[in-house]
């Protein structure tokens, strides 16, 4: 083979070695930054979706909704929560998730940190001052319980942790424990949420005074009884004047006193009824 042969075969395997990639990869290459788009696309729009509805979720603000929470420690049921209307961190601030004593987590949202999903039982805790998760909860019995701690039931120490259950009204009770932080949970219109702090194992039994409480609902419609004034007086009428020739006239009568709009609460007027209510002229 001579010289100039081989030199030519070098210089076309050289050619060759340069030559640009074949359609074939560059289509590829395309088709790979192609799904990449398509995909973050797709998730811009899965977020747009999610955020909207997250804000359309009840309880919006303006809606009115009720849950029921009780709490059972080592085998006996704490009494109701008390009454709140402020924020417990924030004392001129109304909490839009509150208490009346009555049992229930009064639920109007005045902001959307209170409303759709944020509306929990941990919201509502929050409001009051308390706390709760699935590993320990600080409420109003004013203890402390911490998973590993014991409760002496029947006399025996035994290991608790805290545990949780929900049902509503009118249909049975399942007592089966549910998994996760109650604190997070954001509960229905109408439900019931129990809080244990019992040994694994335990039965978990149904607030005993949920039915009741959520059956006699007193704030419904919103009433606001604080807001009425008391009615003026009807004055007296004035006397006949005294007959001659010059007649005197009779005194005129006293004016009725105007009413006065109450600035009170309406648990001021009615305190039987256990609800609280802000006049409109205060409220936000």
């Amino acid at each position: 083979m001579t010289k100039t042969t081989t030199k030519y075969k070098r210089a076309k395997n050289r050619s060759k070695a340069r030559r640009p990639k074949r359609a074939g990869a560059n289509r590829s290459w395309n088709l790979a930054i192609a799904g990449v788009v398509i995909v973050g696309v797709v998730l811009v729009v899965v977020s747009s979706r999610s955020y909207k509805s997250a804000a359309e979720v009840s309880p919006k603000i303006g809606e009115h909704w009720h849950g029921y929470l009780g709490v059972n420690v080592c085998g006996t049921w704490l009494p109701d929560a008390p009454a709140f209307e402020e924020q417990s961190d924030s004392p001129t601030v109304r909490a839009g998730i509150h208490s009346h004593g009555d049992g229930l987590m009064h639920t109007h949202p005045y902001s959307s940190s209170e409303a759709g999903r944020n509306a929990t039982t941990g919201r509502f805790l929050e409001e009051g001052g308390w706390e709760l998760s699935e590993t320990s909860m600080t409420l109003w019995d004013g203890t402390t319980h911490e998973n590993g701690d014991t409760c002496t039931i029947k006399g025996k120490k035994q290991k608790a942790v805290v545990q949780w259950a929900t049902g509503f009204p009118g249909k049975p009770w399942s007592g089966e424990a549910r998994s996760g932080n109650p604190g997070s949970y954001k509960f229905d219109d109408n439900e019931i949420i129990a809080v244990y702090f019992l040994p694994k194992g335990s039965k978990l039994p149904k607030p005993p005074g949920a039915e009741d409480s959520l059956a006699n609902i007193t704030d419904v419609d919103g009433a606001n009884l604080g807001t009425t004034g008391v009615p003026g007086t009807t004055g007296a009428s004035g006397t006949s004047g005294a007959t001659g020739n010059d007649p005197t006239s009779g005194a005129t009568g006293a004016s009725g006193a105007t009413a006065t709009p109450s600035t009170k609460r309406g648990s001021e007027i009615v305190g039987e009824m256990n609800v609280s209510w802000y006049p409109a002229a205060l409220a936000v």
